[in-house]
């Protein structure tokens, strides 16, 4: 079954939450101002020299972490990404939730950091370490739809698909204009045996988007399985 997951490549709140950081004097100043230009390899130097003198700092430790990820998004971007760059940027922010900061201003940046590390190794079928990733995801940004998307996709692979339906279902109940999630839904009610509510699902896809060409096949596809049989 072919599964649909989609891509996130734009981190957007980081930039906004690294406007948080004090405006104060020395690296952290510096630090902010060159990610604000872009220049991430210089700012995240500075975020390193801010934290060999004070590790403990929320504030250089999360622009840190915002940073290691805008990096990690364009490699992405580039199709360069590896296991290893979102295992860091994970690290990072995970270091950040244990120093007591504002939970709330790193929720959505960690979350898509833990999806992008966990599809990395969905890629690789590594399936229980991958939704082990996700459901941390979920505690922290519980709405989020691409992990969401993703958690599902997972549970199914998993042979989960009691909680893959429920993922889907609560996934598309929060986000209604989600396609990929009825798509994904209606793939796992079908394998399921559940071809009418699976057809049921991608029509009302349609609703969603109406020219969608994979929910297009997909139904067309179902039509012929079933008059075949």
């Amino acid at each position: 079954m072919g599964m649909n997951s989609a891509s996130f490549l734009k981190c957007a709140p980081a930039f906004a939450a690294l406007t948080l950081l004090c405006a104060c004097g020395g690296d952290l100043k510096r630090a902010r101002e060159s990610y604000r230009l872009g220049d991430y390899p210089r700012a995240l130097r500075l975020f390193e020299s801010e934290l060999d003198r004070h590790p403990g700092s929320f504030e250089a430790r999360y622009g840190y972490a915002v940073v290691l990820q805008e990096l990690s998004l364009k490699k992405k971007a580039l199709g360069d990404d590896e296991e290893e760059d979102w295992a860091e940027v994970v690290r990072s922010y995970e270091i950040c939730s244990r120093l007591g900061g504002d939970s709330g201003t790193i929720a959505e940046n960690y979350a898509i950091s833990l999806f992008h590390l966990a599809n990395k190794l969905y890629l690789r079928e590594k399936y229980e370490p991958s939704l082990e990733y996700l459901e941390t995801a979920r505690r922290i940004d519980p709405k989020n739809k691409y992990v969401l998307n993703l958690a599902g996709i997972v549970q199914y692979s998993l042979g989960r698909y009691q909680e893959a339906q429920e993922t889907f279902e609560y996934l598309i109940a929060e986000d209604p204009g989600f396609v990929s999630a009825y798509l994904n839904l209606g793939n796992v009610l079908w394998e399921s045996g559940s071809e009418d509510a699976a057809l049921v699902t991608w029509k009302q896809a349609l609703t969603v988007s109406p020219d969608n060409q994979a929910i297009i096949k997909r139904i067309e596809s179902a039509l012929q399985k079933i008059a075949g049989s």
